[in-house]
């Protein structure tokens, strides 16, 4: 996967740590797979809005709390 998606991983990682979760206890909590999860974490996989959504309302946090600056990882459009 993309340096993007790893970063992300480790910015969720982060997170779920700051709020006291173990991954396992995390995933049960959002409703994800424990191994679908731990993928999350590791930059292993994309995921979908939704579950952007819920990460970052069972976190109690903003988006930009856990998504990797937009500018680092400019995308040329061209």
């Amino acid at each position: 996967m993309s340096d993007l998606v790893k970063e992300f991983g480790e910015k969720l990682r982060l997170k779920r740590k700051e709020a006291g979760y173990t991954q396992e206890s995390f995933a049960a909590y959002v409703g994800i797979e424990r191994g679908n999860y731990g993928k999350m974490e590791r930059g292993n996989v994309n995921i979908k809005l939704e579950t952007l959504y819920k990460l970052t309302n069972a976190l109690n946090c903003e988006f930009e709390e856990i998504m990797p600056a937009r500018l680092k990882y400019k995308i040329n459009l061209d």
